[in-house]
């Protein structure tokens, strides 16, 4: 009898990654300088908009570090019109809900509304936008609440080496060198006063910008738009940002925080990155993740996690902003095990500069970034945190319909010439929040 013969079928070839549907927005600015961003899409009956203005701590008044991030959470504690609690109670009977936060360069207010309450929604938006009245009992709540916050912070090994690594950056005098919340000083100072006048000096429309995404008819939204802001006018003070520098001050030193009876040390490895407008962006997109994109399929994570199982994580990043931003790397190991896992981060980084990555690397590299887009356009505010991105940074109308096309022509050699400038440890800061049993 003969053997059954079993046919063989070669193994599928996988296909081009799923491009994103992206989708088209209308532009126009208002006569006031507000510039709008409209994404339209009927899934679910609901909008999202997000007004972001450039009101970020990189306006803060030298003194009172955290005056931007005390406004923005006072928007939605009162306005002229509603106390804290009407607010609320508006904003819940319209099944919205509105928040706020502020980094370096931006505040930003996010709100979300039914489609069947929009017209509401957006003149309750203009109200907690344009008329906050920073009540007395508010303003020292907030104040009590983010003090406690900044003081929970501090008791955080990796609280303090986040802090600390930007500082070894970027240093005291630039925005991105401190914490975006500002300091306990300088929110336990800054009077009510200071605020009201933040806020009168910042939020102007011109230089700001409104991106909505979701269930709504165009022509409609200008409409409410324009019945809500069209009264709006003004332009913020300029903010001037330090000039950048190609190599932090102690660039490659080890910067040691002792940090009695700690079980773990906090590693991060530091340098200055890149314009968010960069050309090379792409490039060094694709070689941070070969390096610590991913936790695990990175080189970092499959040193320390998979191979050493040091950590339960290790990665690296860029930090965008409007001027130049950093890079990071970072872990946290057992105080034992410090120095050789910074020698091992090290030891990594250099060989990102020593020769071309693989082919396979790089197209798992690729494969990744592409096929994590799609799901970033699936709900309203995917869509609208996209577009923010674009405005933010001003970056081309076309940057998420070519992103794919992008990334697939960064080449082995790109990488390597990014990684020489970022990755090269020479160029970098150790900052290492714990202990070590030897120096690394």
């Amino acid at each position: 009898m003969q053997p059954e013969t079993i046919p063989f079928f070669p193994a599928p070839v996988p296909g081009q990654p799923p491009r994103p549907r992206v989708p088209r927005p209308e532009r126009w600015t208002m006569d006031n300088g507000l510039h709008v961003v409209a994404a339209p899409r009927a899934t679910v009956p609901q909008v999202v908009i997000r007004l972001a203005l450039p009101a970020g701590s990189a306006g803060d008044p030298a003194e009172h570090p955290g005056t931007a991030s005390l406004v923005g959470h006072l928007l939605t504690e009162g306005t002229t019109t509603y106390s804290a609690d009407e607010l609320a109670e508006r904003l819940d009977g319209l099944g919205a809900a509105v928040s706020a936060s502020v980094g370096h360069d931006y505040a930003e207010v996010e709100a979300v509304f039914l489609t069947e309450t929009l017209a509401e929604g957006i003149t309750l938006l203009a109200d907690v936008l344009l008329r906050p009245s920073f009540p007395e009992r508010e303003v020292e709540r907030v104040r009590a609440e983010s003090l406690d916050a900044i003081v929970g912070r501090e008791d955080e090994p990796a609280n303090v080496a986040e802090d600390r690594a930007a500082l070894e950056v970027f240093g005291a005098d630039h925005p991105y060198g401190l914490p975006a919340f500002g300091t306990a000083a300088g929110i336990a100072g800054v009077p009510r006063e200071v605020l009201a006048d933040f806020h009168e000096r910042f939020y102007r429309p011109t230089g700001a910008f409104l991106v909505a995404s979701g269930d709504f008819d165009t022509a409609e939204l200008k409409r409410l738009l324009d019945e809500a802001f069209g009264a709006w006018s003004g332009a913020p003070p300029a903010i001037t940002y330090p000039a950048g520098t190609e190599l932090p001050p102690r660039a490659g030193k080890l910067v040691l925080v002792p940090w009695d009876d700690a079980a773990q040390s906090e590693i991060r490895i530091v340098g200055v990155g890149l314009d968010r407008r960069s050309p090379d962006w792409f490039a060094a997109s694709v070689a941070n993740y070969v390096l610590g994109g991913s936790t695990i399929t990175g080189r970092l994570g499959a040193n320390l996690r998979e191979d050493k199982g040091w950590t339960y994580g290790a990665r690296s990043s860029f930090q965008p902003g409007v001027v130049t931003g950093g890079w990071s790397a970072e872990t946290a190991v057992d105080v034992g095990v410090t120095a050789d896992a910074l020698r091992e981060m090290i030891g990594e980084m250099r060989r990102m500069t020593e020769g071309l990555v693989p082919d396979a690397e790089i197209r798992r590299a690729k494969d990744a970034m592409i096929l994590s887009l799609p799901r970033l356009f699936e709900t309203p505010s995917g869509v609208a945190g996209r577009f923010v991105t674009l405005e933010a940074y001003g970056l081309p109308d076309d940057y998420w319909e070519t992103y794919a096309d992008r990334v697939e022509a960064v080449t082995a050699e790109d990488v390597l010439r990014v990684a020489e400038r970022f990755f090269a440890p020479e160029r970098t800061v150790r900052v290492v929040v714990g202990g070590m049993a030897e120096e690394g």
